[in-house]
C-alpha cells in the first residue's frame, strides 16, 4: 500500500459564513466514513474557498476525491499537491477543521520541507 497525500481548493457556492458551517458539517460527517477507510482529513475555509489536504492509500484517496468533486456545495475543484508521502502529517484526525492561518501554516512548513528535500536530492547527484 502506498501511502498518499492529495491537496486541492475550490469555490464555496455558499456566502463565507454558510460556508463556513458546512465544512464544520462536512468535518463532523465524514470522520467516521474516512477512518473506515484510513483516509486522515483537514479542511479549512477562507474568503470563499474550501482547501483540504487527504492522506492515506492512494486508491483510497482517490475515491474521497471523486465523492468530492461531485458535491454541489462548490465548484472549480484545483488539485495542489498530488504524489507519495513518507509519513501522514494529519494521521491521529479522520476528519479535522483548522482555522485558516493554522491551516496555512501547515502547509508552508510541508511545501519548505518539500523543497528543502528536492535540493538535498539534487545535490546528492552533483558530482
Amino acid at each position: 500500500m502506498r501511502l498518499w497525500k492529495l491537496s486541492y481548493t475550490s469555490i464555496a457556492v455558499a456566502a463565507h459564513d454558510v460556508a463556513l458551517q458546512q465544512a464544520h458539517e462536512i468535518c463532523a460527517r465524514s470522520g467516521e466514513r474516512n477512518a473506515r477507510i484510513d483516509v486522515s482529513s483537514v479542511l479549512t475555509v477562507h474568503r470563499g474557498r474550501f482547501a483540504q489536504v487527504l492522506e492515506g492509500p492512494e486508491e483510497a484517496v482517490r475515491a474521497v476525491l471523486r465523492r468530492i468533486m461531485g458535491d454541489a456545495r462548490h465548484h472549480s475543484v484545483t488539485v495542489i499537491a498530488d504524489g507519495p508521502i513518507v509519513a501522514r502529517r494529519y494521521g491521529s484526525w479522520a476528519m479535522a477543521y483548522r482555522d485558516p492561518k493554522t491551516y496555512l501554516a501547515e502547509q508552508i512548513d510541508d511545501i519548505l520541507q518539500q523543497t528543502a528535500d528536492v535540493v538535498r536530492a539534487m545535490k546528492a547527484t552533483w558530482h
